[in-house]
């Protein structure tokens, strides 16, 4: 196969049922919320837990067609989700950094 049918391939089994792994994200970010201590308001929760959705379908297209048990896959883009913002700053500064530097 070429690389064109190999996206396509992949897009398609993500509307199958990859797309469940930002829901996974985003719960595991949910989860995150309701443990900590700290007070956010309403925006700020649904910012963080969308941040996690979007973070378990990267890590969904990261661990395609890796041969993993699709419990760790979940496990994985669930954990993932939960440290999104941290992840999002990371990236963040980064980009800042090479601005500065550029």
């Amino acid at each position: 196969m070429n690389n064109e049918n190999d996206i396509v391939t992949m897009l398609e089994e993500f509307k199958k049922g990859g797309w469940i792994m930002a829901i996974l994200g985003s719960l595991g970010m949910l989860a995150r919320l309701i443990l900590i201590d700290e007070e956010y308001n309403f925006f700020i929760w649904l910012r963080k837990i969308i941040a996690g959705g979007i973070t378990g379908v990267i890590v969904y297209f990261a661990l395609y067609g890796t041969t993993i048990e699709p419990i760790y896959k979940s496990v994985i883009c669930s954990i993932s989700g939960s440290v999104a913002p941290e992840l999002f700053k990371i990236v963040r500064d980064k980009i800042k950094s090479l601005k500065n530097n550029g």
